[in-house]
């Protein structure tokens, strides 16, 4: 029996746990490979370095070259007890120190996320830094990940030369929806797509939407009959006639491309994927407060909003409308008494329907009192 086998069998109990744990400890460490990454805790941090604990024997010291490599947020943010990510890189005997890289740490955590973002499906945000002729790069991390032409929204179908080239430029600086297409990290690869990314939040966005939810979006186009707003993945269309209680001639009378708007859910066709909102729904319902006060015989004033083959459309206030129909019209035309859009009128009610939400108005009734516009007869 050696000199250690007896002084080992003489100890106490906490003198083998102590013993033990400095064998458990050297096994630690040996088990410690080059390129291996560790969780460790920060232990102190100065100018030019920053000291590390592994959970084994040496602590590991992160060099003045690694943390220049650090971008000044990230390094001006580490505290002491903080947790990061650390590669061993080598060791030195007659120091014992134990050389560690943060930001191969940092990077291949980013590996670590990019493939589980691969195998999930889910969608990621990374801003283009860099276009070229295949496509743009963007940032991951600490790594560059790539979108090929044919996978960006942003581009055209089928553009070429000096439009692609443009389309891909203005693309610098902004943030992408994106989802990991493939990811081979000893080849260094790193492939993404917009364009899937954008299927993936539409088919997510349907399939969580219903009639009746109010949702926020951003007024992507604005045509003559509506505005589209973007939902988060997938545009739905306001119609003109959804975005006030009053008459709107032209949707940018209300909004324009960029503006944030507050909108409620008709319906949604998920066969045909569209999706059709609303404005109005959500401003107050000024009904009640225009009619409250109306009497059938009443003669009232109101401006004409449209004037229709079968009647015209009167404004009595806050946008709430009645209808002359074409038979309580003299004549049956409004343009014999100079009536026309925009124009002030008398008109007298003749029925005010609740439950319909109609308003049945006369100017045969009040023929010679009909307003010239900006006079009274």
């Amino acid at each position: 029996m050696t000199g250690s086998q007896v002084s080992i069998e003489n100890n106490s109990d906490a003198q083998r746990e102590r013993l033990a744990a400095l064998i458990e400890s050297d096994y630690d460490y040996k088990r410690l490979r080059r390129g291996e990454i560790r969780e460790a805790t920060i232990l102190s941090i100065s100018e030019n370095q920053v000291i590390v604990d592994l959970g084994v024997k040496r602590d590991g010291i992160v060099p003045p070259r690694d943390l220049a490599l650090l971008d000044d947020e990230y390094r001006n943010n580490l505290r002491v007890g903080g947790r990061v990510p650390v590669s061993a890189l080598s060791t030195s005997d007659q120091n014992e120190e134990l050389v560690v890289s943060l930001n191969m740490g940092l990077a291949q955590r980013d590996w670590l996320r990019a493939k589980e973002l691969e195998e999930g499906g889910e969608v990621c945000e990374a801003e283009v830094i860099q276009v070229n002729r295949s496509g743009v790069l963007v940032r991951f991390g600490r790594l560059r990940g790539f979108v090929p032409n044919s996978h960006l929204t942003a581009v055209p179908r089928g553009s070429r030369g000096e439009r692609l080239d443009q389309a891909k430029s203005d693309l610098v600086g902004q943030t992408l929806s994106l989802t990991v297409l493939e990811v081979e990290q000893q080849q260094r690869r790193f492939v993404l797509s917009e364009r899937a990314a954008q299927g993936h939040l539409r088919q997510q966005l349907l399939e969580g939407l219903n009639m009746g939810d109010v949702r926020t979006g951003t007024v992507r186009n604005v045509v003559d009959y509506g505005v589209f707003v973007d939902l988060g993945g997938m545009d739905g269309l306001l119609h003109v006639s959804e975005l006030a209680w009053k008459y709107i001639k032209h949707p940018n009378e209300v909004l324009d491309v960029g503006d944030s708007v507050e909108v409620c859910v008709l319906s949604v066709d998920r066969e045909r994927e569209r999706i059709s909102l609303s404005r109005r729904r959500l401003l107050p319902d000024p009904w009640s407060t225009v009619t409250e006060g109306l009497r059938p015989g009443q003669v009232v004033e109101g401006t004409v909003t449209k004037i229709l083959h079968f009647g015209t459309f009167v404004d009595l206030g806050q946008g709430v409308e009645g209808l002359v129909h074409i038979s309580e019209i003299p004549d049956g035309t409004s343009a014999d008494l100079g009536v026309v859009p925009d124009s002030p009128v008398r008109v007298r009610v003749l029925r005010v329907d609740n439950e319909r939400r109609r308003i049945s108005l006369s100017l045969r009734q009040t023929a010679g009192i009909a307003l010239a516009v900006g006079t009274v007869p």
